[in-house]
């Protein structure tokens, strides 16, 4: 048992390298399109793709392509400055980008990573958020806060700190939509990785990726369309 766990972080610690370097050479990424929408014989909602803490927009682009593999026409990057933004802001920038499409072609699927995933919690849950949702995927958000809240810069502290008002807020009654967590079971950012949970929601733990290589990870594309099309 021990082999197989040192094994696990192992090969956990390998992906979160080559998602390093994936994210380091975004620019490269681009001059590959996007492929033409898959066919399918269910009409899709929009979806939203939402990055996560010291990321970009970029990053969320290969769950993009796979949406679009599977169906999905309208596909949005949200991009936020996180260094400088604070929860607000970056919940703005998701409403910003959510409800004139949810207003053109109704509820949206909202797909968020990271810190993402706990502003667009916020947004629905303490905000208008909700109406313009109809499903939610949280990939790797640290919901119940992270260890490494102090290292974060002030504006952002208080949101991941495990006992703070923003924690304590969000875990305030049922969600608002119907929501799935995948997250990572070796996740060197979330600490402990249990803090990516939501009570009473349902929920994937892949055992061989980390925080960042659930952006490239096939199962994590593959459970995330699966729920989004029931």
């Amino acid at each position: 048992m021990a082999f197989q766990t040192t094994l696990n972080v192992v090969q956990t610690g390998a992906r979160e390298l080559w998602a390093l370097s994936r994210s380091v050479a975004w620019p490269v990424a681009l001059l590959s399109p996007l492929p033409p929408i898959g066919t399918t014989s269910v009409a899709r909602r929009p979806a939203v793709l939402v990055h996560g803490y010291l990321a970009h927009a970029q990053m969320m682009r290969p769950l993009q392509r796979t949406l679009r593999d599977n169906g999905w026409e309208h596909t949005h990057l949200v991009s936020y400055p996180s260094l400088g933004a604070d929860i607000e802001h970056i919940v703005q920038r998701i409403q910003d980008a959510v409800v004139p499409l949810a207003a053109q072609h109704g509820p949206v699927d909202l797909i968020a990573h990271s810190l993402g995933a706990v502003s667009a919690r916020i947004w629905m849950k303490m905000g208008p958020g909700a109406a313009h949702v109809a499903r939610f995927v949280s990939l790797g958000g640290p919901h119940a806060g992270t260890g490494l809240h102090r290292l974060m810069p002030g504006h952002l502290h208080t949101v991941l700190d495990p006992e703070g008002p923003w924690v304590r807020a969000i875990a305030h009654g049922p969600e608002p939509v119907p929501t799935i967590i995948i997250r990572a079971r070796y996740d060197h950012q979330v600490l402990p990785p249990k803090r990516a949970h939501v009570s009473g929601v349902p929920e994937v733990v892949l055992p061989n990726v980390g925080h960042n290589s659930l952006l490239w990870s096939r199962e994590a594309h593959d459970q995330t369309v699966a729920f989004l099309s029931r």
